[in-house]
């Protein structure tokens, strides 16, 4: 009934929320890779959290978090072993008093408890973290005036993180108990069309799969599938390498919560992962995300000058934190919207050939949301639990690209 191309965390949510409305709905997942985690998927943190400039984004990712608090529940499976470990975040964005207590009044309203925090509740609450804004300079090394006001920050309760690949075995193993068939080292070559509607796929070894409905949920091969059947969307996608770091930190740095600090000239995450002492750092900025490359062939390494530009930006936040010892980092890819950084969801312009891309680095936490979007669109069933009540075309292939309030 259903092919899904790809078996990242989109397309098991996909196969896993169709089997659960319709256990007789036949559906096979193709993977080119060997095993699970090998694209976008497995290099993810996991991060969970429902601080989004649009509503409708904000209720589609307490969708997904809620299923990820509950995983076993959500899986019907109490051996399941991925857990959420709650950090909660601060968002350091560089905006006032008043735009964060908005926000606050807006997370209120979706029922996630949040606080504005100035310099002195900062000092309180998180004293291993330096509230100045991170300076700029000009060509000549002179500082620049940023016109900054007060220190303001929100702090979100209950966000958390997965780990991803554990995610990804659990839901695995759920999508094989209820019959989902899963062929890895199977490489789609293009998709097959019959009087204009999409019929399948044709595999690399010359075989093909005929399928009543076909989802693109290939990640950063997305766009290379849909050209082989002239799919056109309202907006444009495109693989996107991201660096992330990580090191080892004390005891003490393991509380912190998660960090997005844009405060000044900086544009970097920091997460700690209590578990093993490490803490992961990347991008929210820009200027480390904009660099479009080949899926099959990028710089899988942490390039030097991204690193010290990170730890920059790292150690200035956290100026007692040990500046030795080793620092580990790679590259993977998130699939960036260009003209909204929101995802692409819902039939093509191809009948019977769906797109589910375009997840611009938030993907994870959306995904038992898409699953639920994409098996209500699909089957025109939904269930009791585990529901996303998102309109089916917000997302869609066809829409007008979102107009962003502010890039979060």
């Amino acid at each position: 009934d259903t092919l899904v191309v790809g078996g990242g965390v989109m397309g098991l949510n996909i196969a896993y929320q169709l089997k659960r409305r319709d256990p007789d709905h036949q559906v096979t997942v193709l993977e080119a890779a060997p095993a699970l985690g090998a694209g976008s998927s497995g290099y993810s943190t996991g991060f969970q959290r429902a601080y989004y400039s649009f509503d409708e984004t904000m209720g589609f990712a307490l969708d997904g978090i809620n299923a990820h608090k509950n995983w076993q529940d959500y899986l019907a499976d109490t051996s399941a072993v991925a857990r959420f470990v709650e950090t909660g975040a601060l968002w350091m964005l560089g905006y006032d008093e008043a735009q964060n207590a908005a926000m606050v009044e807006r997370l209120a309203k979706f029922g996630v408890g949040a606080d504005v925090l100035d310099e002195a509740a900062m000092g309180e609450r998180f004293p291993l973290i330096n509230c100045d804004p991170m300076p700029k300079f000009d060509a000549e090394g002179n500082e620049v005036d940023q016109g900054l006001g007060a220190f303001s920050a929100v702090y979100e309760h209950g966000c958390g993180h997965m780990d991803s690949s554990t995610c990804l075995e659990d839901l695995h193993r759920a999508c094989v108990r209820d019959g989902v068939d899963f062929r890895f080292k199977t490489k789609v070559a293009k998709f097959t069309l019959d009087g204009g509607r999409c019929t399948g796929a044709q595999l690399a070894d010359g075989s093909a799969i005929e399928a009543a409905t076909t989802v693109n949920a290939a990640g950063p091969w997305f766009n290379a599938l849909n050209e082989t059947v002239g799919v056109k969307n309202s907006t444009t996608s495109l693989p996107t390498r991201i660096q992330v770091g990580h090191k080892y930190i004390p005891d003490e740095y393991c509380s912190l919560p998660f960090v997005a600090d844009g405060w000044g000239d900086s544009g970097i995450y920091f997460m700690p992962r209590a578990g093993n002492n490490q803490l992961v750092f990347g991008s929210v900025a820009h200027r480390f995300e904009s660099e479009i490359v080949d899926p099959d062939d990028y710089n899988d390494a942490l390039d030097p000058d991204v690193k010290q530009d990170y730890l920059n930006c790292l150690f200035h936040r956290l100026p007692g934190l040990e500046t030795s010892g080793e620092i580990v980092g790679f590259s993977s890819m998130y699939t960036v919207n260009q003209d909204d950084v929101h995802p692409v969801i819902g039939e093509s312009n191809v009948p019977g050939l769906w797109a589910c891309n375009g997840f611009s680095g938030h993907g994870f936490k959306l995904a038992p949301a898409v699953g639920s979007l994409v098996a209500q669109q699909i089957t025109g069933l939904k269930t009791d639990a585990w529901e996303t009540s998102v309109a089916h075309d917000f997302m869609g292939p066809g829409r007008e690209p979102l107009t962003l309030k502010v890039k979060t």
